[in-house]
């Protein structure tokens, strides 16, 4: 039996339990708790937390969750999960339907298993690294795609990234060769969609760990390629690539 297999169950237990409740969840009960700059964060966000965390708790493993931070010491080679109880909180809110559930297992800087739940289209998508991956139990793969100008990109400007024009002027240079970009809202999706083979890449700039650690698992566990480097000074912060194959990203870049 493959290593994590327990834990691959427990947090797909815990994506489904926290989706749901997020999916019966009315549009006029999805109160804005606070919003600050291009954040804003839901009183849902904590419950879907409070559901999962609870669901965890009997793992021992420490966590880093989006809401409550770091439980336990993280980051040492005791694995630890990796908890976004609600990415795509926009959508969410206003109720457009591109949203989910995302928890992983890393160890250190490296993931290990993932967990997405689309819970608007009840897709549970899971991989363990190493092992495969799966969206509803049926095996996914990458698309395997070599050329960008045939590639489907995904991307976005999350909270965190530098909106200087030359930055973004830099970022778009750089994307402009793909066939097509889109645009989801929501980090986790967007990586559990490539590693589905309905996207071929993923590239955002100053994302939070938990937006893609579970969805970094998926592509891995899927046969795809990712990078993700650490942004000096700013705690779980992170440039991402990810793609069906290495050749649509020059390494180096």
């Amino acid at each position: 039996m493959p290593d994590f297999i327990d834990e691959l169950r427990v947090a797909e237990r815990a994506a489904l339990a926290a989706g749901k409740w997020l999916g019966q969840l009315p549009l006029s009960e999805r109160a804005v708790d606070s919003a600050e700059g291009r954040d804003i964060k839901l009183a849902a966000d904590r419950e879907a937390e409070r559901i999962i965390l609870q669901a965890l708790s009997a793992s021992g493993r420490p966590v880093l969750s989006e809401e409550q931070g770091t439980i336990g010491q993280v980051g040492t080679e005791s694995p630890y999960w990796v908890v976004d109880p609600l990415d795509g909180t926009m959508n969410f809110k206003r109720g457009l339907g591109l949203e989910c559930v995302s928890i992983a297992l890393w160890r250190r800087s490296e993931p290990l298993l993932g967990v997405v739940y689309d819970f608007d289209r009840d897709e549970l998508f899971s991989g363990l690294v190493g092992h495969g991956a799966w969206c509803n139990a049926q095996p996914i793969r990458v698309s395997g795609l070599d050329d960008r100008g045939q590639a489907v990109l995904a991307t976005g400007f999350p909270v965190g990234r530098d909106y200087a024009a030359d930055a973004l002027a830099a970022f778009v240079g750089g994307i402009q060769s793909f066939k097509k970009v889109r645009m989801l809202g929501t980090a986790a999706l967007s990586l559990a969609y490539l590693a589905s083979g309905r996207l071929d890449a993923y590239w955002e700039d100053g994302i939070r760990l938990w937006d893609v650690a579970a969805g970094l698992a998926l592509v891995e566990a899927a046969g795809g390629w990712s990078r993700h480097r650490a942004v000096a000074n700013l705690a779980f912060q992170m440039d991402v690539k990810a793609a069906a194959n290495a050749a649509l990203f020059d390494r180096e870049a």
